[in-house]
């Protein structure tokens, strides 16, 4: 393989574990969000199969074929599969450990309030968080503002504070 695509592998499986470490332990504190909530749902199980491939193959990357089935080929083969199933197990792990977190959480749009004036990609919108685990449903105001149309960001807001100059009411029909 030629140090161009090994280098790129490298990068490419380091940055989906570095994705792995950030998405759960930052990722409550990060108003970044998927706009479709059901890819959402999904999301964390398919980072944490990625994470794990990626750690596998990391291992295989650093098997020299020019050694043969010598010890330490052995050895990286099979610590390359022992470590790549510790992401599955700490998903498992803080999905029992936490109440509710964020990527348990089922979200789903009640209904938009307000759209801005001024750019029709920010609202406020009335949405509905479900947690299975505690049997848990809430219902809280966010302003959503669409960066893309796979992200949102969102930030609670309080209506009584929306100012009608800049925000116009969405009619219910």
């Amino acid at each position: 393989m030629n140090r161009s695509l090994r280098l790129t592998l490298k990068t490419t499986f380091i940055l989906i574990i570095v994705w792995f470490i950030s998405y759960f332990v930052f990722g409550e504190h990060i108003s970044l969000e998927f706009s479709d909530y059901n890819f959402a749902l999904f999301f964390p199980k398919i980072l944490t199969f990625a994470t794990g491939a990626s750690i596998y193959f990391l291992f295989l990357l650093s098997i020299k074929k020019a050694d043969g089935w010598n010890i330490k080929n052995i050895l990286k083969f099979v610590f390359g599969i022992i470590i790549g199933i510790i992401p599955f197990f700490l998903f498992k792990y803080y999905s029992s450990v936490g109440n509710c977190q964020n990527w348990e959480v089922t979200k789903k749009v009640k209904s938009t309030l307000y759209e801005s004036v001024s750019s029709s990609s920010e609202t406020i919108k009335l949405i509905e968080t479900y947690c299975l685990e505690m049997d848990l449903r809430e219902e809280k105001t966010y302003r959503v503002m669409a960066i893309t149309p796979i992200f949102n960001t969102i930030s609670p807001i309080d209506t009584l504070k929306i100012n009608d100059t800049n925000w116009k009411k969405i009619k219910k029909n």
